[in-house]
């Protein structure tokens, strides 16, 4: 039976670095070697962040996968791709509030982009209806 140790060395990870995640927060143990994995999975290979910026951000897994980093990450992508923002904070995409993603992410370009808040209510549908299946592999 795999550990959720070894679920984290698959993704290239050090013993240190994993074990630095199990200290820096140690709910991660009480999630899921899927959930995990999925979370890994999405944020390696969809979203391009290294494991070591994940296992850095270890309490990202105890947020919802599907309502909140998946919608975030892949609505910062599109800003990104518009020019709208240079670059964006894991950290940031997942730790923030609602209201304060918004904020930050929407209301600011609402004027240079409009249809961002729009467009971010699609992306949450997208992944909260199912239609963006996140699997683990």
């Amino acid at each position: 039976m795999e550990s959720k140790f070894d679920v984290f060395k698959k993704w290239g990870l050090s013993e240190e670095e994993v074990w630095e995640a199990f200290r820096k927060y140690p709910g991660v143990l009480g999630r899921s070697k899927e959930k995990i994995a999925m979370m890994m999975d999405f944020l390696v290979n969809e979203m391009g962040f290294p494991a070591s910026t994940i296992a850095f951000h270890p309490s990202i897994f105890t947020r919802s996968l599907e309502k909140r980093v998946a919608p975030r990450c892949l609505f910062a992508r599109d800003l990104l791709s518009k020019g709208l923002i240079m670059d964006f904070s894991l950290s940031t995409l997942y730790s923030i509030s609602e209201e304060a993603f918004i904020k930050k992410f929407v209301n600011q370009f609402e004027d240079k982009a409009p249809g961002l808040l729009k467009l971010y209510e699609e992306k949450l549908e997208f992944t909260v209806r199912g239609r963006f299946k996140i699997e683990s592999r």
